[in-house]
């Protein structure tokens, strides 16, 4: 039998013990305020994980962690596409990590990913009995009951965190002398305090570290418990995933009502100009609006000097796609190695082609693409 319901009125703490409890085996859909997850359970334990958040990809992760390139990771995207293989098997394939490696870092994966949904300020579930897993994966054996109880210290834990560094538009400045008295530092903190320039926020670290919300949120946080960060800008303005507007505006676009989504987004903007989840989704909407047919087999140019690009006062995401255009690259390319989705990165391109921040090589051909047919 399946089980449905709201997450603010049966916890996930709950559910994963009813499904171990029970030996079920299923999937598991969580569908939260900008993401959806699929978990898989085969005899009340934990097999894979599937999630909408180009964030908890694989490829993703192998980044963040620094075994394998962007370039790397494009090529093996682009093989997985021709030969419909596990981006894990090729890479192990390739030599270019291990089996012992690959596993390692699927389970890390997985359990993130199922972290990162108890943090979730609302969301829905639905538990589809006997249902195989949708997807080709690595399959784990994951307790449920370890998951569980790290799921409920993050959530104390991040109660702790929220009372101090209030969202992500925070801003944290490093104490040089209180860093000269702690040494030597870890690589992690090491490695954090390194990007700390007074002016970028916690959601920008995040995308330039490839790391979950929680675990940047957590390195500043101890860091300056140690004292050996300021806190600039305690953030918060942005919210935290709560405006009601904001829920309206995303099932709006999911019931393919743009316009209406498109009022009331830029309603929202007007009030919060600053909120970058609801820039992102404007960008989408009115790139679907547009009906812009990019051609992801083009390959971008600058069509800015670098300092007038430093200058074009460019979004994090934006900023990030930017700087991996090289003349080289088709959109697809870039695309496959971003952790956004598909439509925000498009919206974003085309944002940047309007701007003539960007622009397209000649088709083969000799005649000039035209942008948005």
């Amino acid at each position: 039998m399946g089980l449905k319901g709201d997450l603010s009125t049966m916890g996930l703490e709950d559910i994963l013990q009813w499904l171990a409890v029970g030996k079920k085996s299923g999937i598991l859909e969580l569908k939260g305020f900008l993401h959806t997850k699929r978990v898989s359970f085969q005899d009340g334990k934990i097999t894979s994980v599937w999630s909408s958040d180009p964030r908890e990809y694989l490829g993703q992760y192998l980044l963040a962690f620094n075994r394998i390139t962007e370039e790397q990771l494009r090529e093996a995207l682009a093989t997985q596409e021709d030969e419909n293989q596990l981006l894990g098997r090729i890479l192990v394939n390739r030599q270019l990590v291990t089996e012992v490696e690959i596993r390692r870092i699927v389970q890390l994966k997985v359990e993130e990913s199922i972290f990162d949904t108890f943090l979730w300020p609302m969301g829905t579930f639905e538990f589809h009995d006997g249902q195989p897993p949708l997807q080709k994966s690595m399959l784990l054996t994951l307790d449920v009951t370890g998951i569980v109880l790290e799921g409920a210290r993050r959530m104390d834990e991040w109660k702790r965190i929220r009372k101090v560094i209030k969202g992500g538009d925070a801003v944290l400045a490093a104490i040089p002398e209180a860093i000269a008295d702690r040494l030597p530092l870890s690589p992690e903190d090491a490695d954090m305090l390194s990007r700390l320039d007074s002016y970028k926020t916690i959601d920008q670290l995040v995308i330039e570290m490839r790391v979950p919300e929680f675990k940047a949120n957590k390195l500043l946080f101890d860091l300056f418990e140690k004292g050996m960060v300021n806190i600039l800008e305690p953030g918060g303005k942005l919210g935290d995933h709560s405006s009601l507007q904001l829920q309206r505006a995303r099932q709006l676009v999911e019931k393919q009502k743009l316009e209406e989504a498109q009022g009331e987004l830029r309603q929202l903007l007007q009030e919060q100009p600053k909120l970058q989840e609801a820039t992102r989704m404007l960008q989408v909407v009115e790139h679907l609006l547009q009906e812009n047919a990019i051609d992801e087999r083009l390959v971008p140019e600058l069509a800015v000097t670098i300092e007038d690009l430093m200058q074009a006062q460019l979004g994090p995401n934006e900023a990030f796609l930017a700087t991996r255009v090289n003349a080289v690259w088709s959109i697809h390319d870039i695309i496959s190695i971003s952790p956004f989705p598909q439509d925000e990165c498009l919206a974003i391109f085309s944002k940047l082609l309007k701007r003539g921040i960007l622009k397209v090589q000649k088709q083969s051909g000799g005649s000039q693409p035209e942008f948005g047919r």
